[in-house]
């Protein structure tokens, strides 16, 4: 018995192909949620993220020449508190973004593998940061957050800084944005 496989069959079956390819990627894990950036921090190198998406699209955040960077140098000082210093550059692709110490949280997973979250207080400044960045402008912040636990951050397995371009969405303030960030894996400053 002899099938004849016609164009319209071939057309057909690629159409299929394609849609099985493009839902494949539903299925994956959120680490390549291009919302939350993420890459491990080595104190001799820059280390630059970028958010996906488009500029001025649902985000209004994004694109591929947005730049988050945590720059070479970042230390950890162990006095009677522990004291976290980081150099940051930001170059948003549109306007809103900001880089104040509210901005910024430090998280660090224990030994059970909870994660604990240090937010934005007194212990955290952030000199030369601003609200409302301007569109395609590089920023430079020093981000210190000080009186940290050094034990717990000793006994961690991971310790990450993190860093929320907006709080909320411009005009409408009841949409928050809490789930957009960029994570950089800091265990080795904190933990050499």
């Amino acid at each position: 018995m002899s099938y004849t496989f016609s164009r319209r069959d071939f057309m057909k079956y690629t159409a299929l192909t394609a849609v099985a390819v493009a839902s494949a990627g539903m299925f994956t894990g959120c680490s390549g949620n291009p919302n939350q950036p993420s890459a491990v921090y080595n104190v001799n190198n820059d280390s630059a993220l970028t958010f996906g998406g488009s500029s001025g699209g649902f985000l209004g955040i994004g694109a591929s020449h947005d730049k988050h960077v945590l720059k070479a140098g970042a230390s950890y000082t162990v006095a009677v508190t522990g004291a976290l210093v980081c150099y940051f550059e930001h170059t948003p692709v549109s306007e809103g973004t900001s880089d104040t110490f509210s901005h910024y949280q430090l998280k660090y997973i224990d030994a059970d593998g909870t994660a604990h979250y240090v937010s934005p207080s007194s212990s955290f400044v952030a000199a030369g940061g601003g609200e409302g960045l301007k569109a395609n402008e590089t920023s430079k912040v020093t981000l210190t957050i000080s009186n940290l636990d050094n034990n717990a951050l000793q006994a961690a397995k991971n310790v990450y800084i993190q860093y929320f371009p907006r709080h909320n969405a411009l005009g409408n303030e009841n949409d928050a944005y809490s789930d957009v960030y960029a994570t950089w894996d800091i265990t080795s400053v904190i933990k050499d």
